[in-house]
């Protein structure tokens, strides 16, 4: 049964000492019980910028990235109090964290740290990994207690929300679902699954720990996991995703412009600075003498 605290500003079903449902704060729109207009604002400024030319390399590419975008609206909720917000980014944050986990296992995330590396940002293996879980794990379980501790329940419409703005994101940053020219070659087939699972299993999730239910708990976290275990235990997948990445870091403009930067600011020319780069890349993937499987 679902539980509504009149005290908690959070729930949907909030009232007021004179028993009107309460406003959220800043609320722009009367009707707008959920008060969504002020992320539809943030939203529509992060497609706009993107893409503007006079930003750093860097900052348009952390720009593109889903998980940067689910942070800024965490953020923004939690400037302006909109707790009513806490469902849907639960359901997004658990859809970011089963994608990332499912997309990028076996180690596949030094392949992204050496990309930050490219762009400028040059972070330690523990400093990515500290990182790693402020960004995609600590989001999910911070709105997981939040949501428990307060006894509230995801409505199962917010999980066609979470998809609505996943999917959309991703056609809006390069018409597709592969996303592997904004990150590195990923098992993306798997990601999508991996985010779809997590965002649908989240409602499950906060019921069952309301609910007390370690069965249930079991059960959800089983089939949230579940296309994560599918890539975790592929004995080929990251040898193929080691040689597409390989192949996908020599000749793009973008890397070529970076490493003329880096070779004028270590003092060499930029032909050197190529060569050093490529001699680094040969050691990085030794090529296999059979052929990959398909």
């Amino acid at each position: 049964k679902r539980v509504c605290l009149p005290f908690d500003p959070g729930s949907a079903c909030a009232l007021s000492d004179m028993g009107s449902p309460m406003r959220p704060p800043f609320q722009v729109f009367h009707g707008d019980r959920t008060n969504i207009f002020p992320g539809v604002v943030l939203i529509f400024v992060l497609a706009f910028i993107k893409d503007l030319k006079w930003l750093p390399v860097n900052t348009r590419w952390q720009l593109n990235c889903y998980t940067n975008w689910n942070l800024m609206l965490i953020a923004l909720g939690q400037v302006l109090g909109q707790r009513q917000w806490d469902p849907f980014l639960c359901v997004n944050s658990f859809g970011i964290l089963i994608g990332f986990r499912t997309g990028f296992p076996q180690g596949l995330t030094e392949n992204l740290r050496k990309k930050f590396k490219c762009h400028g940002v040059d972070v330690s293996k523990m400093t990515f990994w500290l990182f790693d879980h402020l960004a995609h794990t600590a989001p999910a379980l911070y709105f997981l207690w939040r949501l428990v501790s307060t006894r509230r329940h995801i409505p199962n419409v917010t999980v066609m929300y979470g998809a609505i703005l996943s999917t959309w994101f991703a056609f809006r940053q390069q018409a597709k679902l592969d996303s592997s020219s904004i990150y590195v070659p990923h098992p993306w087939r798997r990601a999508w699954i991996g985010i779809m699972c997590g965002m649908g299993c989240a409602p499950a999730l906060v019921s069952a720990l309301n609910e007390r239910c370690i069965r249930r708990v079991t059960l959800t976290l089983l089939t949230m996991t579940l296309p994560y275990l599918t890539t975790k235990l592929d004995p080929n997948l990251r040898r193929k995703y080691m040689f597409e990445y390989a192949v996908a870091c020599v000749g793009t403009p973008e890397e070529i412009e970076l490493l003329k930067r880096r070779s004028v600011a270590d003092g060499l020319s930029t032909r050197e600075g190529m060569k050093r780069v490529q001699s680094e890349l040969c050691t990085m993937w030794r090529p296999v003498a059979r052929p990959l499987d398909s």
